[in-house]
């Protein structure tokens, strides 16, 4: 009976560090997403500036930065899921 309340314990460690992981990339990728209609409303000129044909500032920041913070943290989530499942 002991060992099914060290599984259970030891499944609820494993959850909590799970739930902080994604926690904290989902709170990183909202603060980059926000910082968009911030620097819209504060540095509204350079945001506006074409530099790219008629690619501005903004557009570049909301599709290109925003999708590769994305793949960035999926690909650090992976990695270092799987490396905490091969130390156990």
């Amino acid at each position: 009976m002991s060992s099914s309340k060290d599984k259970a314990k030891e499944t609820e460690k494993y959850v909590a560090k799970e739930f902080k992981k994604s926690f904290s990339l989902g709170v990183f990728f909202l603060l980059v997403t926000l910082i968009l209609p911030i620097l819209n409303q504060f540095a509204g000129g350079v945001m506006l500036k074409k530099l790219i044909g008629e690619l501005s500032v903004t557009y570049l920041y909301s599709v290109l930065l925003i999708y590769i913070v994305a793949w960035i943290i999926t690909v650090y989530y992976v990695v270092r899921t799987d490396r905490e499942e091969e130390e156990h």
